[in-house]
């Protein structure tokens, strides 16, 4: 095995990563059912390996699904590997998706806002907080007529105040004049603030989606979808905006803090996203190589995870798993020599484990300080 092999860094690399750190959170997540699982979505959580049969059940019993179980559904999920526990989920939990609410119909304005001391009202705008930037911001993005964001500018108001820059990010989301101005108008000194969290990578909590605007489910699923294009920008700022809107999940940390090692390499944020994805009942993912022979020279690639009770490995071909509950960790260290110059580490169980009594990975990035991250967090919980 070349060391060019062995530890590929890279946008490949991110996305299965990225895939794995979010599909080991679900099951983690918070009890509410969350949006019906669309048939591609199940067939690319089989395929990524991130879950165990038992979370996949978990999550397809949560969440439902949105197609029925037909023969030719049912041999898709077969073909990727789908065990039969989760195909009999998915057939006795499916949920057709909801019609979607028929929004008022709305004109968008086509002539310079006129002064703003009066104004017609908000048809259906619910009462709510003042809108904040990052709401405003995904609303456009999500899809949502300028008009329509406008009349809850004009109902609810906004907490920050406009600058040349956030006019300019309104506008590339797909704001025009009219809303900006509105924005402008409804901003106050008592109640606007620009703060986005000082330094946190998440930004500050918002009290929930505006009504038409992006959920949780949709903001992870595009942050999946914009990693999956290599867009990682993308990824990083829909997780945030998921962390925003739910602070309580773990997901969006996790998506952050995978983005944040094996794109930005900055560990520092990764530790601290990873971190809150663990305390939220989640796990910190990692994409690693587990060693067979004792000298890399057979090997499986796969994903190791770190929750608040333990740790595991899951190869992506579902043949070689690892799994040990924090009293069964006997010890957890970087290695001295063997697979040194791959910045390997190993975690030593006190009973064997498939007979076994020491299993070795190597980090995908190649560097101590990937594996020293891994091991604090093992210690660390």
């Amino acid at each position: 095995m070349t060391t060019q092999k062995i530890l590929r860094s890279g946008r490949a690399s991110v996305v299965a990563a990225l895939c794995c750190a979010a599909l080991a959170l679900v099951a983690g997540a918070s009890a509410q059912s969350g949006k019906p699982i669309k048939r591609q979505g199940l067939v690319d959580a089989v395929k990524a390996n991130g879950l165990s049969t038992r979370e996949l059940v978990q999550l397809v019993q949560r969440r439902g699904v949105t197609f029925e179980m037909t023969p030719d559904a049912e041999a898709e999920l077969r073909a990727v590997g789908a065990r039969p526990e989760v195909i009999e989920a998915a057939r006795s939990n499916y949920r057709p998706a909801a019609e979607p609410a028929t929004q008022p119909r709305v004109t968008t304005a086509t002539t310079p806002r006129p002064s703003h001391t009066t104004s017609a009202p908000a048809a259906g705008v619910p009462d709510g907080p003042p809108l904040s930037k990052s709401e405003v911001v995904t609303m456009l993005q999500g899809g949502i007529n300028p008009a329509r964001v406008e009349q809850f500018v004009e109902k609810r108001g906004v907490n920050f105040q406009v600058t040349p820059e956030i006019a300019r990010e309104i506008t590339a989301a797909g704001g025009n004049r009219s809303l900006v101005g509105a924005i402008t108008e409804k901003s106050t000194a008592e109640t606007a603030s620009n703060n986005s969290g000082g330094d946190s990578p998440f930004g500050a909590a918002n009290a929930g989606a505006a009504a038409g605007a992006p959920d949780y489910d949709d903001l992870i699923d595009r942050a999946q979808s914009a990693a999956a294009s290599s867009d990682f920008d993308g990824a990083l700022r829909f997780a945030q905006q998921a962390a925003q809107l739910d602070p309580r999940q773990p997901t969006a940390y996790a998506i952050v803090g995978t983005v944040a090692l094996y794109y930005s390499r900055n560990v520092s944020t990764a530790e601290q996203a990873m971190r809150a994805a663990i305390e939220r009942g989640g796990a910190a993912a990692f994409h690693v190589y587990h060693d067979h022979n004792g000298a890399f020279t057979d090997y499986c690639e796969g994903s190791f995870f770190i929750t608040k009770t333990g740790v595991s490995f899951k190869a992506n071909d579902g043949r070689d798993t690892f799994d040990a509950e924090d009293a069964n960790i006997k010890e957890a260290k970087i290695n001295a020599f063997m697979g040194s110059e791959y910045a390997a580490f190993h975690v030593k169980p006190v009973q064997k484990i498939n007979g076994r009594d020491n299993f070795n990975f190597a980090p995908n990035t190649r560097d101590k300080a990937e594996s020293a991250l891994i091991i604090r967090l093992i210690k660390g919980y």
